[in-house]
């Protein structure tokens, strides 16, 4: 009985500093990732801070866009023709459109039938240009992939996401 007492008490001494260890380890992990919680970042989203550089579109009623035009809080979309969740964007878009002056750029032909439903959809929510997958305002955006949603304000990224909810409270920078 004694060596069972012994055993025990040795096995306690070991045992429980190490329990201790372990809480006190996953509190600070806890605390740590609460510190640097921040949502992973899509590196196909152009980065807030970007400059948007020259481009020059225009639009389906005739109407060149430039950079120049980027002067106040524009919301700039960035569809293509086919892509599953550009509709699903557009729709969100439409419902409840956003309050800021928005630039819809739909990459398609613009012969085709589906091409045309796109640009009459996000036609309700401002200007439309239709461009060709490989067009160079892709580059001057720095926009990788579809559907892209841009804040812009003075010709300047201040906000880039894929939903609409990426956008709440977004403050356009003092100029």
């Amino acid at each position: 009985m004694t060596l069972l007492s012994v055993v025990v008490a040795v096995l306690a001494v070991v045992v429980v500093p190490h329990v201790l260890l372990t809480f006190g380890l996953v509190s600070r992990i806890r605390a740590l990732q609460q510190i640097i919680a921040v949502p992973a970042r899509d590196p196909d989203l152009p980065r807030p801070g970007a400059v948007v550089r020259p481009f020059s579109l225009t639009d389906t009623d005739g109407v060149t866009i430039t950079e120049d035009d980027l002067t106040g809080p524009v919301h700039v979309g960035f569809f293509s023709v086919g892509c599953g969740p550009c509709r699903t964007l557009s729709d969100a878009l439409v419902a409840a459109p956003p309050a800021a002056r928005f630039v819809s750029v739909v990459a398609g032909d613009p012969a085709e039938d589906a091409t045309g439903r796109m640009v009459a959809k996000v036609g309700a929510l401002g200007q439309v240009a239709v461009i060709d997958v490989d067009d160079p305002v892709l580059a001057a955006f720095g926009v990788n992939s579809f559907p892209t949603l841009l804040h812009t304000h003075g010709g300047v990224v201040t906000a880039s996401g894929s939903r609409p909810s990426h956008f709440a409270d977004v403050a356009s920078p003092v100029a």
